[in-house]
């Protein structure tokens, strides 16, 4: 017996490609005895991805087991067909029941608009201590030589006394919030939406690195002796004292640095060596791959226009304008459609989601509505593209 033919003409049957000379030799295979644990094997197959995948419709599978039945196979595979179909059929709706009872319903109502981010954060500090922050925050936070003052939206360090040691504290702003710190030594940094800093409350070694995920703003305070360092996903800058911007966002193509006034060097993995940047220069590095960083000229003004309270797209793609309303706003956004749209043009980041939105809709072709899905106790508001 050749047992792949009988399987291919199983596969040519159930896939319903199966000629008429193929089903009459594929009715005779299934009378052959022999052939019987090959049979079993592929109904085995079947009705694991019926009862796994569903690869099949269960129509489609209950039809094949009917004909193979009703062709008068050997009594052994009638009985092992009606065994596996009936735990094939349990398993199918014990896994239907459970997934009803996991899974809540999900319903979406008309979102009439959504506030714009403001001033808030969560400052860990280097025990893992969690400090919930926002706007309207004042407080002293002690911690080990060092004094942590918050005043609204802004943190800043004090270093009472020098220490042997120091420890890390992180800053994450979540979608829908930016906060502003005064590290050790001085360096501000305006911390925007989504993103997170990583530094030291003392720096006490021949540098000062911080590590940057998101998008930050520095201004540096000017210390020749001891070089600042700011370490992302895709690249480093050395800087001795200037003001510049970094966006090293993940869900964005490159990282990028603008430098606004002084002289930063940029490395990376594939420009290892670096490159010196010009007040106006930006170094941009792909994130996929060993990518070399580019080097390109831009108005700086651009790039921190978002510490100024503004939305500056300059030809931006649709997507890429999402994705800033995504994490201003904290908002999912759900494509029906991607139409090829860019956008050019200033809007105020204190103006609630629908007025934004009203403004794309007056510049584009696309159409968006807001709606908000609620998942058993969860909710997630969102944008929807439409054409």
């Amino acid at each position: 017996m050749d047992q792949n033919r009988l399987e291919y003409l199983f596969s040519r049957y159930t896939a319903g490609h199966a000629t008429p000379e193929e089903l009459r030799e594929f009715d005779a295979m299934v009378q052959v005895p022999d052939n019987e644990t090959a049979l079993k094997e592929n109904i085995d197959r079947l009705l694991y991805n019926a009862s796994g995948s569903a690869s099949m419709p269960e129509s489609a599978i209950q039809a094949t087991l009917q004909h193979i039945t009703g062709k008068h196979a050997p009594s052994s595979i009638v009985r092992y067909l009606r065994n596996w179909w009936a735990a094939a059929a349990v398993i199918v709706l014990l896994g239907c029941s459970l997934y009803l009872l996991k899974t809540p319903k999900t319903t979406t109502v008309p979102l009439a608009d959504k506030a714009p981010g403001t001033d808030k954060a969560v400052l860990t500090l280097a025990d893992g201590t969690t400090i919930q922050l926002d706007s309207s925050g004042h407080q002293v936070i002690g911690q080990q030589q060092t004094a942590i003052r918050q005043s609204g939206g802004q943190l800043q360090y004090t270093v009472l006394h020098p220490a042997a040691s120091t420890g890390y504290n992180t800053l994450t702003t979540p979608c829908g919030g930016q906060f502003r710190v005064i590290l050790p030594d001085g360096t501000t940094v305006w911390l925007n939406t989504a993103s997170s800093l990583r530094y030291p409350t003392a720096f006490t070694g021949t540098d000062r690195t911080v590590e940057l995920q998101g998008e930050a703003y520095f201004e540096v305070a000017a210390n020749p002796s001891l070089p600042f360092r700011v370490k992302t996903a895709g690249q480093e800058i050395q800087v001795l004292g200037t003001s510049f911007n970094m966006n090293a966002y993940t869900n964005e193509d490159y990282t990028v640095t603008t430098l606004v006034t002084g002289r930063v060097k940029a490395t990376a993995p594939g420009t290892p060596e670096g490159v010196v940047l010009a007040p106006g220069q930006q170094a941009i590095t792909a994130h996929s791959g060993n990518a070399r960083i580019a080097v390109g000229s831009t108005n700086a003004a651009d790039a921190i226009a978002w510490k100024n309270g503004l939305f500056l797209f300059d030809n931006a793609s649709l997507e890429t304008v999402m994705r800033c309303l995504e994490r201003w706003y904290d908002v999912t956004v759900k494509y029906e459609v991607t139409p090829d749209i860019h956008y050019t043009g200033q809007i105020a980041r204190n103006q609630p989601l629908s007025i934004v939105i009203a403004m794309l809709e007056q510049t584009g072709s696309a159409r968006f509505r807001l709606i908000r899905a609620e998942q058993g106790h969860q909710t997630k508001d969102m944008i929807i593209i439409l054409q």
